[in-house]
């Protein structure tokens, strides 16, 4: 229920349980993929990345935490981090923008003895987490422009800290760490990898440190993509549409006989359509990448790691590479299989506010079933599915089944 889009509320309702037994269980449940995921993900070096692939992609989303204030009634936005193995879809890591294993007045007492706050940010002690008082001036800034009533919420509770335990781990050291932590996984044997990068400015850097010798080895390639995201679906049917036709135009060959070719022999023909419109293309300058898809219309690809000494038709095969859309298949995922991470809806009766009764309170309940759902995503997978993609990546020799997970 947790991983299918059943609510909390609901899953008390369905089995009887009352709410402290569901949380309970969520525990019992995070602890086991804890045990399996460091067992079996400790197999990486095992894996002929040869056969199965070696392109990345890694994005993130924001998911939001209800502010348990009623005064406020904010949303917080929690980042997503997510790296996924482009040919078999295999979530290889995914973090939170929070750590729920600490409290923000412990990390204020603990700055304000250090001297924290009369230093550059970088060379603080507790330069991990957001501060108490950087968090509530964040919280005062989202609110800014939502007006309540006095009388609407009397009883307020004017003690910003996040319930329980928990504070905001800032994005730039959170995109380093796993980075460094996908490194570590890949760091077995010499493959070339390439990673396909969202066009964030401190991703890109994150994974530019972390593979540092790698890219002077020529061991790996990081690319970054952006895409038009803001296109309606009609607006997006309509640019493949046009990038048809610039392909027709481009290669000479008719829809009809595109469609019968293998996948090989059409990716054969981009390759040399891509490189001779790369032709006087200025290294690392951005390109528009001319055949609109649907789930990316408008991409522009950059390669971070371009040089002279890179091979025309390598240079095509990467921009023809460079695709977000293993991990924002997960994300989607994400968002329509748990219910917390639907994105939040405005009311016209909201004054502002974007509040969800689905939404969790707990920051350490989002970490954990985010968790589970990878775990459910990675080695589990549906009723449909035949093969996971631990399957897909030799992890595993089938799916795995609830009985086997609860022995």
């Amino acid at each position: 229920m947790i991983t299918n889009g059943v609510p909390i509320s609901k899953i008390c309702d369905f089995t009887g349980l009352c709410p402290r037994d569901v949380y309970r269980k969520i525990d019992f449940i995070y602890d086991r993929v804890v045990d399996i995921t460091a067992r079996r993900e400790g197999t990486f070096d095992k894996v002929d990345w040869n056969t199965v692939g070696r392109r990345f992609a890694t994005d993130s989303q924001t998911l939001h935490l209800n502010w348990p204030n009623k005064k406020t009634r904010a949303q917080i936005a929690v980042q997503h981090l997510c790296t996924a193995h482009a040919n078999t879809g295999y979530i290889m890591a995914a973090h939170l923008g929070l750590d729920p294993s600490i409290e923000l007045p412990e990390v204020e007492a603990a700055m304000t003895s250090a001297g924290d706050f009369s230093k550059p940010r970088a060379f603080r002690s507790q330069a991990r987490v957001w501060s108490e008082t950087e968090f509530k001036a964040y919280v005062d800034k989202i609110t800014r422009h939502v007006a309540i009533h006095p009388m609407e919420a009397p009883d307020v509770d004017l003690d910003l800290q996040l319930p329980h335990r928990g504070a905001m781990i800032r994005q730039d050291v959170m995109q380093l760490a796993h980075a460094f932590l996908l490194r570590r996984f890949l760091g077995k044997g010499d493959e070339r990898f390439i990673f396909v990068l969202d066009a964030d400015s401190g991703l890109a850097l994150s994974f530019v440190s972390a593979f540092a010798k790698w890219i002077k080895q020529e061991r790996a390639d990081v690319i970054v993509v952006n895409f038009d995201k803001n296109q309606s679906n009609d607006q997006r049917y309509m640019l493949v549409n046009e990038g048809q036709e610039a392909r027709t135009l481009a290669t000479g060959i008719s829809r009809s006989k595109w469609n019968a070719f293998t996948k090989k022999e059409k990716d054969d023909h981009t390759d040399v359509v891509i490189e001779g419109l790369l032709q006087g293309h200025l290294i690392n300058e951005a390109f528009a990448w001319p055949f609109h898809t649907k789930s990316e219309p408008h991409r522009r690809i950059r390669i971070l790691t371009d040089r002279d000494s890179m091979a025309p038709d390598r240079r095509a095969r990467l921009m023809r590479l460079a695709t977000l859309r293993s991990v924002d298949a997960y994300f989607h995922k994400v968002r329509s299989n748990i219910r917390f991470a639907a994105r939040p809806a405005h009311t016209p009766s909201g004054n502002g506010r974007t509040w969800d009764r689905h939404y969790l309170y707990n920051p350490e309940t989002m970490a954990k079933i985010i968790e589970i759902y990878r775990f459910t995503h990675n080695w589990m997978g549906s009723s449909k599915t035949k093969k996971t993609p631990a399957m897909k990546l030799g992890l595993a020799r089938g799916k795995m089944r609830p009985n086997e997970f609860f022995e």
